[in-house]
């Protein structure tokens, strides 16, 4: 009994065990930066009360249902439809619905834990700083919410990437069921609906399995080998961005973020604001809200794309090692893949900047190629630190700090700069020059990193 289910759990200690243990400083170092993010977001609740700032909770709880119900997408999606031992388990005499359903049960324990973890964070912060709030009938509302969220990320993966994705309308009732209802009564029958609705999508399961393998089988064709090793590398990475459309997506965020926050730097960002956060907004600059698209840009198109191509490469892993190819060749090729999502990036300076007039649109241009090379320069060594191995949430969430605060850091010293009247133009060349010295740095880092991890296979 719970076979799926005890099998699953002890292959993902394990796995996180050896990760641990292959990097116990950086999964330190993560842990802290997690520990103190919670931290800073109940200091950030204190703050808010203290000044009178109102805050919808009903928004705050959309937020963290939307967060953990991505969280249990992503990790169904990695248990279930993107599992190659799953397809032993469901050729079993074991009925796959039993299957499923434990591999659901995965996914329910551990987004669960993950969120009592967080809020016992918060509640802790919230203590030390002296705040009482009514928590009680909070918390279940929220804890309901990210149940609710965890089934419905589950059915969305089922039906998803499936032939009949018209099986996903009915979840679109249950979100405006519970944005129109928002009470704790509504959410348990919106859960109530939602399960009976999973069970019965189980019977489907195999649908979304197969389809996604069926695709899988299609795209392995015999590979042209091109003159250039670099040629090659970049042609693989970019045939991968390609036919998984993360190219499209990066356009269309660069696209839809260039006319969100060009919009707000215009306009002002009081009609998406409560109230009492109006008058903190209006002191904000207009770069700023450059700044904040840049850095989803940032996250979207330069870390995710460039930990993929290191931590999807288990398969590759030993055939790299056996090419009559340099691994800084195979890095290089690697690095130069990333322009293309680069310049998908820069319709977001040309629809900011029409809503702005074009001012400071050579600090866009910069700003834009700065954070690309600040991004690469984080990611390349993390990735070949950790090739082969599978992503997971703490590893991108750290990063991502890791490069808002970079980012922050050199918006600050422009912003600095500027009100010293100190030349921009220098500053711009000057801080490019010095990240292509550590951009060659990191592509050795990055070398010597892959050299040992090749040795060891």
């Amino acid at each position: 009994m719970f076979e799926t289910y005890n099998t699953i759990l002890v292959n993902s200690f394990r796995n996180f065990k050896r990760n641990v243990l292959f990097s116990p400083a950086l999964y330190f170092l993560f842990s802290i930066m997690m520990f103190f993010s919670i931290l800073f977001i109940g200091f950030l609740t204190f703050f808010f009360i203290r000044n009178d700032v109102f805050v919808d909770v009903n928004d705050v709880f959309f937020i963290i249902f939307f967060i953990f119900l991505l969280k249990a997408s992503y990790d169904f999606y990695n248990y279930f439809t993107k599992s190659y031992p799953v397809t032993y388990l469901l050729s079993t005499q074991v009925s796959q619905i039993k299957t499923v359903f434990e591999i659901f049960l995965v996914v329910f324990w551990t987004t669960l834990g993950l969120w009592v973890l967080f809020f016992s964070l918060y509640s802790f912060s919230l203590i030390i700083s002296s705040i009482s709030l009514a928590f009680p009938l909070l918390y279940i509302k929220f804890t309901f919410g990210i149940i609710l969220g965890i089934i419905l990320g589950s059915i969305i993966v089922l039906h998803y990437f499936s032939k009949k994705k018209y099986r996903l309308i009915p979840i679109g009732f249950v979100f405006y069921f519970i944005y129109v209802y928002d009470d704790i009564f509504s959410i348990i029958f919106a859960i109530f609906v939602s399960f009976i609705y999973l069970l019965i999508s189980m019977k489907f399961c195999l649908d979304s399995f197969q389809f996604v393998n069926r695709k899988s089988r299609k795209k392995e064709k015999p590979q042209v080998w091109l003159a250039n090793p670099i040629k090659t590398v970049f042609y693989k990475e970019i045939t991968i961005l390609w036919r998984e459309r993360v190219l499209f997506s990066v356009l269309f965020s660069a696209v839809f973020m260039g006319i969100v926050t060009g919009y707000i730097a215009l306009f002002g960002a009081g009609d998406f604001l409560p109230e009492s956060l109006r008058f903190f907004a209006s002191r904000i600059a207009p770069e700023s809200y450059a700044f904040f698209g840049i850095y989803v840009l940032t996250i979207h198109g330069a870390v995710f794309v460039s930990l993929s191509f290191f931590l999807n490469e288990e398969k590759t892993l030993w055939l790299i090692h056996h090419l009559p190819v340099k691994i800084k060749t195979y890095i290089y090729g690697k690095a130069l893949a990333l322009t293309i999502p680069f310049l998908c990036s820069i319709p977001f300076i040309a629809y900011y900047s029409a809503f702005t007039k074009g001012e400071s649109l050579l600090f866009l241009i910069w700003f834009l190629i700065f954070s690309y090379l600040a991004a690469i320069i984080i990611c390349f060594p993390l990735g070949a630190k950790y090739v082969g191995k599978k992503s997971d949430i703490l590893l991108l969430y750290s990063v991502s700090l890791l490069i808002f605060a970079v980012l922050g850091f050199s918006f600050s010293l422009n912003s600095i700069f500027k009100l010293f009247n100190f030349s921009s133009y220098f500053f711009y060349v000057l801080i490019i020059l010095i990240e292509f010295v550590f951009l060659i740095l990191s592509f050795n880092i990055s070398e010597r990193l892959l050299v040992i991890k090749y040795k060891n296979t």
